[in-house]
């Protein structure tokens, strides 16, 4: 879907955020929601940079608050 590839290419040029999928967007007065999912099958750990890892889901949410863009004032 384009609308979703130009979010996630927004998110990725804006706050940096690579490697994952759009999977619902909510518009709530100045505010935009996304919810993401990694798209990660494996990642290198952070202390001692190993590949040997796996991935887990959990569930947790990450906020990231970032300028808006986009929005006109009404």
């Amino acid at each position: 879907m384009i609308f979703n590839d130009l979010i996630i290419s927004s998110l990725q040029h804006t706050q940096g955020i690579v490697g994952c999928n759009d999977q619902k967007t909510e518009r709530t007065k100045d505010t935009e929601i996304y919810y993401l999912h990694s798209k990660a099958k494996q990642a290198a750990c952070p202390q001692c940079r190993s590949w040997s890892t796996s991935v887990v889901e959990t569930g947790k949410t990450r906020d990231i608050r970032g300028l808006c863009i986009g929005f006109k004032k009404r």
